[in-house]
């Protein structure tokens, strides 16, 4: 079976993969959902579990093989580029109307750079305004991912360096995390932020202690010596693409617990907005 794409009209993302495959000369079938709604229901109907809704409902465009199914324009073009490989480092965007994020550099594998650029340029060439998340390891592809049109950075601390690797895989080094922040506070938009997600907590899970929230205002003082950095404190919802594990939303006072637990070492950490 060759590749199918299931597209809607005047989509920007749905361009983008369309342009990537003619490039490649990789021929494929297009189902316009609208056009031919009863095929794309059918496919609808049949792999339902694989295929996520945003806020808005389904994100296009989807590809089939006839072994794997992807959504969404960076998906789709990772798995063309590499496989499975980078998979880690490219997930499902929380963000709509001409943004597209869930793109993190800092989990791309040793050896993939050079592909996770080649899909981050399309998708901005194409017409997108990228969003990578950081976490602080490998300052050098930011460095040169930052140079492509209409690409911007959130540098994401979760807590101290034990909660960061189990759920990052790894933890950057001091001057790797400073190299970071400059490189993020270079830009016009870029946001360093202490990122509010379930972390593990004995079999389970549960929101961040008021110590997690130190450590991670520490680690980032610690790394760029700036303690009238700007620095957010950003809970995820259930629309964003983070896992919530069950929980259900942060309590707004867990926030103001937060803010205050970081203003030891970043006097202007605030809620975000």
């Amino acid at each position: 079976m060759g590749i199918t794409l299931y597209t809607a009209p005047n989509c920007i993302r749905c361009k983008i993969v369309k342009s990537f495959l003619a490039e490649r000369g990789q021929p494929y079938d297009i189902v316009d959902f609208k056009g031919d709604a009863e095929t794309f229901n059918t496919f609808y109907r049949t792999n339902r579990k694989a295929i996520y809704r945003n806020p808005e409902g389904v994100e296009f465009p989807l590809f089939h093989d006839g072994k794997v199914i992807k959504q969404g324009s960076g998906e789709v073009i990772a798995y063309l580029l590499s496989g499975h490989l980078l998979e880690a480092c490219v997930t499902r965007s929380d963000m709509l109307h001409g943004k597209i994020a869930g793109l993190y550099p800092s989990q791309c594998p040793d050896g993939q750079e050079e592909n996770f650029m080649n899909l981050v340029e399309h998708l901005a060439v194409g017409g997108l305004q990228v969003w990578l998340q950081t976490d602080g390891r490998k300052p050098e592809l930011l460095e040169h991912l930052l140079r492509i049109r209409d690409v911007h950075v959130i540098c994401n601390v979760i807590g101290g360096p034990e909660v960061t690797a189990k759920i990052f895989g790894g933890v950057a080094s001091k001057e790797e995390l400073a190299k970071t922040i400059e490189l993020v506070c270079g830009t016009a938009d870029g946001i360093v932020r202490f990122l509010v997600i379930p972390l593990p907590d004995g079999d389970g899970w549960a929101w961040p202690k008021r110590e997690d929230a130190v450590e991670a205002a520490k680690m980032v003082a610690m790394a760029c010596d700036q303690p009238t950095l700007p620095y957010g404190i950003t809970p995820i919802t259930r629309e964003m693409a983070w896992d919530m594990h069950g929980l259900d939303p942060l309590p707004e006072q867990n926030l103001l617990l937060y803010r205050s637990a970081a203003r030891q070492y970043l006097f202007k950490a605030d809620i975000a907005k």
